[in-house]
């Protein structure tokens, strides 16, 4: 019984584990990432630091193809500035921005050929701010909340405003 826990152990701990390596360990050719070790398409996580202890950024793959990539702010604790997330084609789907403590974010959305589609921004976790494209310019309705509080509402078509803020 003792031995088939410890199997159990062992195999969950391989299948949970991720890989994580230098950047001097892989090496890009054709948008792929290969370890450099054995030329096989890699997944699991780079990691680049500062001064060998600060971690600045960590990317990570899925078969050779970029699907998340992290930056850290500068300091003593280990703190996500930006992400960026990519489909299974390699292609931005979505960046998020925060502010230091969290507090505020900002994300952009993209469609799958890398087109900005949706800018979002939260406030403790609360919209205060969202604007559509199309063909890389404002679309539709822009919502936003002003540091008063009040909401507004103004309308664009194909990047030209054709309603101004609640009138």
């Amino acid at each position: 019984m003792r031995f088939l826990i410890i199997l159990l152990f062992i195999l969950c701990g391989k299948i949970y584990s991720q890989e994580v390596l230098k950047n001097s360990e892989v090496f890009k050719q054709d948008n792929l990432v290969y370890k450099t070790e054995n030329s096989q398409l890699f997944t699991g996580k780079t990691q680049s630091f500062k001064n060998n202890n600060h971690l600045l950024l960590e990317r990570e793959y899925i078969n050779g193809i970029l699907r998340k990539y992290i930056i850290y702010f500068n300091g003593k604790e280990q703190i996500v500035s930006d992400e960026e997330y990519y489909n299974e084609n390699g292609n931005l789907e979505r960046k998020i921005r925060y502010s230091l403590d969290h507090k505020i974010n900002w994300n952009k959305y993209y469609d799958e050929n890398g087109n900005k589609i949706l800018e979002e921004d939260y406030k403790n976790g609360i919209l205060i701010y969202r604007c559509s494209y199309s063909n890389g310019k404002k679309n539709g309705t822009v919502f936003s909340i002003n540091k008063n509080g009040e909401k507004n509402e103004c309308k664009y078509e194909n990047g030209k405003l054709i309603k101004k803020p609640n009138g």
